[in-house]
């Protein structure tokens, strides 16, 4: 009775050594359950890649990061830029909302860079975006964040006016409305950015407001220096769009652009 009932505690023993050992994790595990962040569904396109996260190797480093600062200070206008929206389509109207309460206010100090990825994050239900169209495989699609572009586009138009350096711009793959063609810099979380660098000599402030379907963005600087006899130009060449930027008498930016027609309409 006595060899029995050591057998059986034997065998209780190494039953419970294996099931402990199915149990513990190997070191390094991450044992806590992780929660999916993506807001997409199966019946949404967007314009977001899941399986990989923003590559700062498309868009050069990561700058230090910028600040918004409200209150007195910056009070020279270098350059305002307004484009117009559709007020009526609340989607699109809730993307450009959502992205400028990021941008309205922020100080950018002379010498630094300005990079829209960092600054706005990444476009999800989470942080305030809904389904809108986006360009996407040579169409207009529902998709998270559609209008953003539009935000990112009137910067680009206003800095130009600025005479700030432009660090990275890309254009749409498709025509686009609401600037000149050859005159947008569109955005996309982990592939595209749009930057830009404070040559002006003095920290600038941007000031953008979006509202009745009207967007504008100033850039306001803590001293006058406005930019004298700047022009901004484009010009077709064949199916190329050539912007040029002319600052007293000399060319001191060119950008080109190349469109496709859309498959479906606006």
């Amino acid at each position: 009775m006595k060899r029995i009932c050591t057998c059986l505690l034997a065998a209780a023993l190494v039953v419970g050594a294996f099931t402990g050992c199915a149990a513990k994790p190997a070191a390094g595990t991450d044992t806590t359950t992780k929660q999916e962040t993506t807001t997409e569904t199966t019946t949404v396109t967007t314009t977001e890649n899941t399986k990989t996260t923003f590559r700062e190797s498309y868009t050069s480093t990561i700058y230090p990061a910028l600040h918004r600062k409200s209150g007195s200070g910056y009070s020279h206008e270098l350059a305002s830029y307004t484009t117009y929206y559709d007020a009526k389509n609340e989607t699109r109207t809730a993307n450009i909302t959502a992205s400028i309460r990021k941008l309205n206010n922020l100080v950018i100090p002379a010498g630094r860079t300005f990079s829209f990825n960092q600054t706005v994050g990444k476009r999800t239900v989470l942080a305030g975006y809904a389904t809108a169209k986006v360009v996407q495989d040579g169409e207009f699609v529902d998709g998270l964040g559609g209008g953003v572009c539009q935000v990112s586009s009137t910067i680009f138009e206003c800095i130009l006016r600025a005479n700030l350096q432009v660090v990275c711009r890309a254009p749409h793959s498709l025509e686009i409305s609401y600037v000149p063609l050859g005159g947008d810099a569109t955005v996309q979380w982990n592939t595209t950015d749009f930057q830009f660098k404070n040559t002006s000599g003095t920290d600038i402030r941007l000031q953008m407001t979006a509202k009745n379907g009207t967007l504008t963005c100033k850039v306001m600087g803590q001293k006058n220096v406005k930019p004298k006899d700047v022009k901004i130009s484009i010009k077709k060449t064949g199916k190329q769009y050539v912007l040029t930027r002319t600052v007293g008498g000399k060319v001191n930016y060119t950008t080109y652009s190349t469109y496709a027609k859309p498959k479906k309409s606006q």
